[in-house]
């Protein structure tokens, strides 16, 4: 279950106060720092709103709706978690004055080197836990609508997922493509709209990926669409090809035949025998 009891007090002690934005977002007003609390480690992201940019503004107060709405549910897919508002955090207002941020757990990478991990039964067992918080996710009512790699999270060996700012609820629809081509479903190219199935092609990328240990390579937005929608074929080293089926039902490029639901990706990972 996903904690979101006040992580930062009002008068807590801060400690080793980081800037972790990338330059880019930074110009255009987003903030990620990292800090320390009793020698934990967490994260503040937040967005200034006197720095206007519209998408960057939108897209974080899209993924501050999101954790709002999971105030009660307290899923276990999320890592520990809290909203602040900054009025409330004297030692804060430097940062900003007005606003609200949101306050994560540090975690690890949960796809980890592939070749550190010698059980194969381990390595099925690890895309089992991944396949279950996506899940969760997907039985709360919401898509993720972005899902990379570095989304799925290591938290007291837990996985969770990060990085909500493209997500909404399965009932509200969005029309608006803002999408990382890298992991994007054939069908949302052609203009179709995100759904858990575009959350499953990503998946599916990401877990070749890091079997394969390798990434996808391409130069433009077009290429990614040759890429996705005609040219990509999924093969495995022998002492992987057991995963096939699972890929291959992950990232069938037709929506029509590809698996409809994790539930279908869980069942075709549990048949698969490794003696």
């Amino acid at each position: 279950m996903s904690v979101k009891l006040p992580i930062l007090a009002p008068q807590v002690q801060i400690e080793a106060l980081q800037l972790a934005t990338k330059d880019r977002s930074y110009g255009f007003g987003r903030r990620l720092y990292r800090f320390n609390i009793a020698q934990q480690g967490y994260w503040l992201k937040f967005h200034l709103p006197q720095q206007h940019h519209a998408v960057l503004e939108m897209s974080f107060q899209a993924e501050l709706a999101f954790y709002q709405a999971q105030r009660t549910a307290q899923p276990s897919f999320l890592l520990p978690y809290q909203l602040i508002q900054f009025a409330q955090y004297p030692e804060l207002r430097y940062l900003a004055t007005q606003g609200e941020g949101l306050v994560l757990a540090d975690s690890a990478a949960f796809f980890t080197d592939i070749y550190q991990y010698n059980d194969i039964n381990f390595i099925k067992q690890k895309i089992l836990i991944a396949l279950e918080a996506l899940d969760a996710l997907h039985q709360s009512g919401w898509i993720h609508g972005d899902l990379k790699t570095e989304h799925f999270r290591d938290h007291n060996g837990c996985c969770s997922l990060i990085d909500f700012e493209q997500s909404f609820a399965k009932n509200q629809p969005i029309s608006e493509m803002n999408a990382t081509p890298h992991y994007m479903a054939p069908e949302l190219f052609h203009g179709t709209a995100k759904s858990m199935q575009s959350d499953l092609y990503a998946f599916g990328i990401i877990l070749y990926e890091w079997l394969m240990h390798t990434r996808l390579q391409a130069n433009s937005y077009q290429d990614w669409a040759v890429l996705h929608c005609q040219q990509l074929v999924l093969q495995l080293p022998p002492h992987f090809a057991c995963f096939l089926p699972l890929l291959n039902g992950l990232t069938q490029k037709q929506h029509e035949q590809r698996f409809k639901a994790v539930f279908e990706a869980k069942n075709t990972l549990n048949n698969i025998n490794l003696h």
